[in-house]
């Protein structure tokens, strides 16, 4: 399923581009076989606002080298195709559009964090590619990633364009962001890393970012990633996460995951695909 509504709330998964990672990325994944991921976005419809939830790794002209902006993310992506890019990227567009989403109806983008594959959408080549959307991010993150970076790197140029048009802001933890959107500061993955909490009408869903990044974590959150800013803190937020929504009929997106970004995790950790019937 591509789409579920939370109450009057709807949301779309949406891929820019799918790649391919090797379990070894994973610190304590048992497998030896590369694990397929999608670079993914969610497009949520609510109280009249069109949000997007993370923008994807943005527009690469063929055969050119993607340069993250720090070493974790060089070995996340080095091993994903051709000059360290994903198997297929830039498809963000085109799933908007297919949504009858423009860029311009866009109103509000939260960033779940700075990293590359999460921010390539915001302003490419520095120019805003959503001209008339706020984008929200954790601010601990910019210390993090973008001080850190040079001064040509893609996600600072994007990133400063979009300030320099008055429309960058941190997020709260337990901010209403937009109606029935909620951010909750979820930091391990990285320093300023946020959920998008969705509730409406006694229905909720989770937008977890990279606190899951393959469906192996959520029967044993131990199991880390090689892009983890600080790893004991990440598997202490997985292990919150899994307390909080196991068994609780929350439904959860989870934005690499490469079959189905919707689930429900039921109270032993198994995974439960839900229908449309069920999501509402």
């Amino acid at each position: 399923m591509r789409s579920i509504v939370v109450g009057d709330i709807a949301i779309q998964a949406l891929t820019d581009g799918r790649g391919q990672l090797p379990a070894s990325f994973f610190p304590g994944l048992k497998d030896d076989r590369t694990i397929p991921v999608v670079t993914g976005a969610f497009l949520v419809r609510a109280g009249g606002h069109t949000i997007l939830v993370d923008a994807g790794f943005g527009p690469r002209p063929a055969g050119s080298p993607h340069l993250p902006q720090h070493a974790k993310e060089q070995r996340h992506l080095a091993v994903a195709g051709p000059a360290g890019e994903p198997e297929a990227s830039g498809g963000l567009p085109a799933a908007l559009a297919d949504a009858g989403v423009s860029p311009e109806d866009v109103d509000l983008v939260v960033l779940t964090h700075l990293h590359a594959d999460h921010v390539g959408w915001v302003a490419p080549h520095g120019e805003p590619y959503f001209p008339n959307a706020e984008v929200r991010y954790g601010t601990p993150d910019w210390a993090a990633f973008i001080d850190s970076a040079g001064r040509h790197a893609r996600a600072r140029v994007a990133l400063e364009a979009v300030r320099a048009k008055g429309k960058l802001r941190g997020l709260v933890d337990g901010e209403a962001v937009a109606p029935g959107l909620t951010a909750r500061h979820a930091p391990g993955h990285t320093p300023g890393h946020y959920v998008l909490e969705v509730a409406d009408q006694g229905h909720r869903a989770v937008l977890l970012g990279d606190v899951f990044q393959i469906p192996a974590q959520l029967a044993d959150p131990a199991i880390g990633s090689a892009s983890d800013h600080d790893r004991r803190q990440a598997e202490l937020t997985r292990r919150r996460w899994l307390r909080e929504i196991a068994g609780t009929g929350t439904i959860v997106a989870a934005v690499h995951f490469p079959d189905e970004p919707f689930f429900r995790i039921a109270a032993d950790r198994t995974v439960e695909p839900i229908s449309a019937v069920a999501a509402s």
